[in-house]
């Protein structure tokens, strides 16, 4: 059933309510969110438990393998400084001072060099004034003096000496790698320019598996080999004066990864930048698949919950149907039932219905057959007709009061006078209640509001409540029929002065297919239960023994639906 509009016209519930899905809507919709939750939360926490740590170890194990591929770029650079410095000593040993600057012999063991490892651009033979005593390479700088050099000065102090890049009397960015040796007269020193370009190709080795920066820098932060992205050989770079440590160094600045570590040989500082997204190209793939995964499992999840919800709610539906219907014919049972026990009277009041009007028609017979000229005889015909009327009109209103009373319609809800279901009630139990000299009380305040609710179901109920009344009593007692509107309700009580129900059983008196009679059937207070709440109301029972009962009905004076 549904509520009524605020308006007087009465408002049918529709009948195709019950035939709506889910019927439990609300029911439907916490129990959806429910296994959503009950899926998603797991999922959620496990699938972002696992991803966290999946990507976590991808993450790992890619800057692991950065870490490695540095060390290994960091030891080829290390490797070609020394053996290149030991190449150099090895020659300033096994060769003369005078042999190497005989003219040629430089020539041809640079040559020799170069054809092994293409890795220098000139080389050149020194005293120790300074003075070049050879020289080859593609530079004029046979005449140059290099005594008031920077690495002129520092050789003197060591035997292997590798600087930094300089401009040098060439003005071109460069470093050398020179070795000393000492004899009786003084020293000599052997120095190498290395190639600039083929080291630089060495230094960006380490890009050759990612894309990247990769540079050298010493330890004022100075370039010591050109960088792709931005800066000049010999400019400042963005790393500078880090203090010397062991292993390798991670860094994140923005979008950067950047890997240091220290060359042993000289002090430089190997440095490789790489973008985060090229790094982690990888976990890209990772996240792809993961939310492709939770996507479709989300959408599986989805579609099974509605899918099973929507198949357990049909069933559910199927049985509340069924059960409705087999609610309502137990009420139309139970209505037959206490309708039946009022039969007798109303069978009664319209055989004494017709035979008064038999004994009008004989009656009539007789003045018909007499002088109908007389206005009396005309007159006392037409009264005789009128009582006629009267007769049938009494046994027509105890028909249709017996059929109103067994007659089982859709729900409607409209307004209604309580107090005239009461009395129509009474109307029909009227020769019972005089044949038991059982009275009738009627304790109507003035002024009751109308109030909305089924007049059919309602009727059942308190049909049933003044029935079980008269029962109760048997003979010599009264009924109290009392109404009282509040606020938002009205109360009916029906109140008897039979023997009272004992406690033990009024605890039960509402219980399904209990009954105190011997002829009950234990489904009238049951039943008429339901369809109080129903109705959005309440029934209830007070009784003492010797003192007889109370069966007090609330229901509201605006009907609205109850939940499901």
């Amino acid at each position: 059933m549904e509520a009524m509009q605020n308006r007087p016209a009465p408002q049918s519930a529709r009948p195709s309510q019950e035939m709506d899905f889910p019927y439990f809507r609300r029911l439907f919709n916490s129990i959806v969110v429910a296994l959503l939750a009950a899926s998603f939360i797991p999922l959620l926490v496990i699938g972002g438990g696992m991803y966290y740590h999946t990507v976590s170890l991808l993450e790992q194990k890619t800057l692991s393998a950065l870490d490695a591929e540095v060390t290994e770029h960091r030891e080829a650079i290390d490797q070609f400084l020394t053996e290149r410095t030991i190449d150099l000593k090895n020659l300033s040993s096994l060769l003369s001072f005078e042999h190497l600057t005989a003219p040629g012999n430089l020539k041809k063991m640079f040559d020799t060099l170069q054809r092994q490892l293409p890795c220098f651009s000139d080389m050149g033979v020194i005293d120790d004034q300074g003075r070049h005593r050879a020289y080859v390479g593609p530079y004029d700088l046979l005449s140059k003096n290099y005594k008031e050099t920077p690495w002129f000065k520092a050789i003197r102090q060591k035997d292997v000496y590798i600087s930094d890049v300089f401009l040098g009397f060439r003005n071109d960015p460069h470093f050398i790698i020179a070795v000393k040796q000492t004899t009786e007269e003084g020293f000599w020193i052997l120095r190498a320019t290395v190639d600039t370009a083929y080291f630089e190709g060495l230094v960006g080795e380490v890009l050759k598996k990612r894309n990247g920066d990769a540079y050298v820098v010493n330890g004022d932060g100075i370039y010591q080999t050109t960088p792709l992205w931005g800066g000049r050989i010999m400019g400042q770079a963005a790393v500078k004066y880090v203090e010397p440590f062991d292993g390798v160094r991670q860094e994140k600045r923005g979008d950067r990864i950047i890997l240091m570590t220290w060359l042993k040989n000289v002090p430089w500082l190997c440095v490789a930048e790489f973008k985060r997204q090229d790094i982690y190209s990888g976990l890209r793939s990772v996240r792809t698949v993961g939310i492709f995964v939770f996507i479709l499992g989300s959408m599986l999840i989805v579609l099974t919950v509605m899918l099973t919800t929507n198949y357990l709610f049909s069933r559910l539906e199927t049985k509340r149907r069924n059960i409705r219907f087999l609610d309502h014919q137990l009420q139309h049972s139970s209505r037959m039932a206490s309708s039946m026990k009022l039969a007798s009277g109303m069978v009664q009041e319209v055989k004494d219905a017709l035979s008064n009007v038999e004994l009008l028609l004989s009656c009539m017979d007789e003045l018909i057959r007499g002088d109908l000229s007389r206005e009396e005889t005309r007159s006392e015909v037409r009264e005789s007709l009128k009582q006629v009327r009267a007769e049938l009109s009494r046994g027509r209103r105890a028909t249709d009061q017996f059929l109103k009373s067994t007659q089982s319609s859709l729900p409607i809800i409209r307004e209604v006078k309580v107090q005239e279901i009461l009395d129509e009630t009474i109307e029909l139990l009227n020769r019972e209640l005089h044949f038991n000299r059982i009275r009738v009380r009627r304790e109507y305040p003035e002024g009751l509001p109308l109030v909305q609710t089924d007049p059919s179901q309602l009727r059942q109920v308190l049909q049933n409540l003044v029935l079980n009344a008269l029962t109760a009593i048997g003979k010599d007692g009264t009924i109290t029929l009392s109404l009282r509107a509040g606020e938002e309700k009205m109360t009916v009580s029906v109140a008897d002065t039979g023997p009272g129900i004992p406690r033990e059983k009024l605890e039960r008196i509402f219980d399904p297919l209990f009954t105190a009679k011997p002829d009950g059937t234990g489904l009238g207070l049951s039943i008429g239960a339901g369809i109080v709440k129903k109705l959005g109301g309440t029934l209830s029972a007070e009784s003492e023994p010797g003192k007889g009962s109370v069966f007090t009905v609330e229901i509201p004076t605006r009907f609205t639906p109850p939940e499901v």
